[in-house]
């Protein structure tokens, strides 16, 4: 190769660089703002506008604003897998003790990432019927079967795998919705104080659900 055919080539291994690293920001100011806003609040000229680029670039880099949001919610998933996978305990409120806790360390490090969780659950509905595949739909099989495994001894009309998966999720989304509030109102300033105890008293009740109906 010569000289000048290596040079000519620079600009386009550069570009290609460039073209990545729009394109990792891009995601980065979706998740933003599909987190403040949500997928019907969010517009590709607001992307456009948050990124510095124009609406035909945003395009260009992303796609249209549903493949956009597609791609967050793979991230989404992605990040999610480790949750409900590898949970080994043979007891099954240990096993969904553990599904809460590595929930709540999840929600913890993704903020934004559970706000898109929060809203993806209330708007999907209108959504699904035109869409392949859910990309969170793995995650949520993935914990179903954990928690059917957890009750599996359990009689079903005491129990319920499904409902107990809700709740668990239930109380964790909600407990970050509502944790500032909260603690405004009683004038509570220690917020890692709050999770440690809201932690230890969801796994209090679940070893107290599944016990007490174990015998």
């Amino acid at each position: 190769m010569t000289q000048t055919e290596s040079t000519k080539r620079r600009p386009g291994r550069r570009s290609v660089a460039e073209s990545l690293d729009t394109r990792e920001r891009l995601l980065a100011i979706a998740v933003r703002l599909f987190a403040q806003h949500g997928y019907a609040g969010t517009s590709i000229r607001d992307l456009g506008a948050a990124l510095g680029v124009s609406s035909s670039s945003v395009l260009h880099h992303g796609g249209t604003k549903r493949k956009l949001y597609a791609l967050v919610l793979s991230r989404i998933s992605d990040s999610l897998s480790g949750v409900a996978g590898d949970i080994k305990s043979h007891d099954g409120a240990d096993m969904m003790c553990e599904f809460a806790e590595r929930l709540m360390a999840w929600s913890d490090r993704n903020p934004e990432f559970l706000q898109i969780v929060q809203r993806e659950m209330m708007e999907v509905p209108s959504r699904l019927g035109e869409a392949h595949q859910w990309p969170l739909a793995g995650f949520v099989q993935e914990a179903l079967e954990l928690s059917k495994r957890a009750t599996a001894s359990l009689s079903e009309d005491k129990v319920d795998a499904e409902m107990t998966l809700m709740l668990i999720i239930g109380a964790v989304t909600n407990f970050h919705v509502s944790l500032p509030t909260f603690m405004r109102l009683r004038g509570v300033t220690d917020a890692v104080d709050m999770k440690r105890r809201f932690i230890e008293t969801l796994d209090n009740l679940i070893r107290a659900t599944l016990g007490l109906h174990s015998h």
